[in-house]
């Protein structure tokens, strides 16, 4: 989880979202002793400490770091539901763990992420990956010409949906420049939409919910 309160409400809302409507988790799960309800409920107890937190109500701070601890062991529930349904869906995993908000790990020590694209079961919307890891730009292009500048972000992979089923696109990505430190971007990748499967470095790496994502 991300070290910032304000960056964990974030991050709790947007697991919260998307597990509120989702195709492969429908509503009124339950794993182990955790029900959706009583998740939604330690989520609300969560936001509404951190809100009393800021605004610097007395005794909040610690009421909120409870309310916290509650909600990280819920979370761990939520990542053994989401493996156990993306181990049980390889073809999909990816898509799976993604629906819920969770970053996609790669398990195995000599697995090394590339610069690749790739579809994903919703039409028009791909992963990206990139060599190595840490905070990455992203770049995408219909003709290596005209670029599109897509958000950063604080790990080597990305998502784009909306994308037109049948078109080619070129991406491309490189490390957040540093003060002490310039980096070059990667050679294009281009990958068909819709088109299926991994564009480079394809097939044998099972998905993995490792972490819960950070901002």
């Amino acid at each position: 989880m991300p070290s910032k309160w304000g960056d964990r409400v974030l991050r709790v809302q947007t697991i919260q979202g998307k597990l509120a409507i989702n195709t492969y988790f429908p509503g009124g799960w339950t794993i182990s002793t955790l029900t959706q309800a009583q998740f939604n409920a330690d989520v609300t107890t969560f936001l509404n400490r951190a809100a009393d937190a800021e605004a610097h109500i007395a005794g909040a701070v610690g009421l909120r770091a409870s309310a916290f601890k509650t909600l990280k062991q819920d979370l761990s529930y939520v990542l053994t539901m989401v493996q156990a349904k993306a181990d049980a869906n390889p073809n999909i995993a990816v898509t799976i763990i993604a629906s819920a908000g969770l970053f996609v790990w790669a398990k195995g020590g000599s697995e090394k992420r590339k610069n690749e694209a790739f579809n994903t079961q919703i039409p028009g919307t791909v992963i990206i990956t990139a060599d190595g890891g840490g905070h990455t730009e992203w770049e995408m292009s219909k003709d290596m010409v005209a670029i599109t500048n897509l958000p950063s972000t604080d790990t080597s992979k990305t998502s784009v949906s909306g994308l037109s089923p049948g078109d080619t696109w070129y991406f491309r990505s490189k490390k957040v420049d540093t003060r002490k430190k310039t980096y070059n971007w990667s050679p294009w990748f281009l990958l068909k939409i819709n088109a299926g499967g991994r564009n480079l470095g394809g097939g044998g790496t099972h998905s993995t919910a490792g972490t819960l994502p950070t901002t």
